[in-house]
C-alpha cells in the first residue's frame, strides 16, 4: 500500500476476508490479524475478559491492544475443555446490560474522523467493504437499517475453504484521505442515543432477524 493508507485498515480488510472464510462449514480454524478481533472483544463484553488481564492507560502512540496485559495459561485438553464451555456458557448468558456499546466514548468519530469512512478497505490483492451504518450504536447513535451493501462483483463461498473466493471493483488509496466523498453523515442518517445504549429503530429488528436467523 502506497501513500497514507494506514496499515491498521489493511489488517482490518484482511481480517474481514478470514473471518469470511471461517464462516465456511468445512473451516477448523481461522487467519488474519486476530489482535484486533481479541481487543475488540475485550472492550465490547466485560465478561469475556480473563480475569489476568487489567486494563490499563496508553503512552503517547501505543496500539490499543496495549491496554491488556498477561500471558496465557499452559494449554490442555482438559483447561481447553474447560474455557470452551466457560466462554458458551457466558455468551449464552449476554445481556444488553451486560455489552459495553461505547468503548471508545460516546462520539469517537469527532476525535478520529476516518471513524465514518465509509467503502472499501484494501490488502494487497483482498478487498473488503467497511461500513459504519452497520455499528452506528458503536458511535452513540440509534442503530437504524444500514446501507445496501456493496456487492462483489465475483463471488464464490463454497462450504469448503478451499474455494472462497470474491472480487470488488478497484479500490483507490486516495479514497482514504478523500472523506468528504466516502463517508457517512451520522445527523442525516440516524439520531444520537437520548436513553439506552442499546437503542435500535422501529425497523431494524426485523430485518436483523430476517438475518440473522435464516434457517
Amino acid at each position: 500500500m502506497l501513500g497514507e493508507y494506514a496499515w491498521g485498515a489493511g489488517a482490518l480488510a484482511y481480517l474481514y476476508r478470514e473471518l469470511g472464510i471461517a464462516s465456511r462449514a468445512e473451516a477448523k480454524g481461522v487467519a488474519g490479524c486476530l489482535t484486533l478481533l481479541q481487543c475488540w472483544i475485550y472492550d465490547h463484553f466485560p465478561t469475556l475478559r480473563p480475569s489476568r488481564l487489567e486494563p490499563r492507560e496508553l503512552e503517547q502512540g501505543q496500539a490499543g491492544a496495549f491496554r491488556w496485559r498477561g500471558t496465557a495459561p499452559r494449554s490442555s485438553k482438559k483447561r481447553d475443555a474447560q474455557m470452551l464451555a466457560y466462554y458458551r456458557q457466558a455468551i449464552d448468558s449476554l445481556t444488553p446490560q451486560s455489552v459495553c456499546w461505547t468503548p471508545y466514548g460516546q462520539s469517537p468519530h469527532l476525535t478520529v474522523r476516518r471513524t465514518l469512512y465509509q467503502d472499501l478497505l484494501r490488502f494487497a490483492e483482498i478487498v473488503e467493504p467497511y461500513d459504519p451504518t452497520r455499528c452506528l450504536r458503536q458511535l452513540g447513535y440509534v442503530q437504524s437499517v444500514s446501507y445496501p451493501p456493496k456487492r462483489p462483483l465475483v463471488v464464490r463461498r463454497p462450504a469448503s475453504t478451499l474455494g472462497y473466493s470474491l472480487s470488488y471493483q478497484s479500490v483507490y488509496d486516495s479514497w482514504w484521505n478523500n472523506l468528504g466523498a466516502h463517508s457517512v453523515h451520522l445527523d442525516l442518517y440516524s439520531t444520537p442515543i437520548r436513553c439506552r445504549p442499546w437503542e435500535f429503530a422501529e425497523d431494524y429488528m426485523g430485518l436483523y432477524i430476517r438475518h440473522s436467523h435464516r434457517y
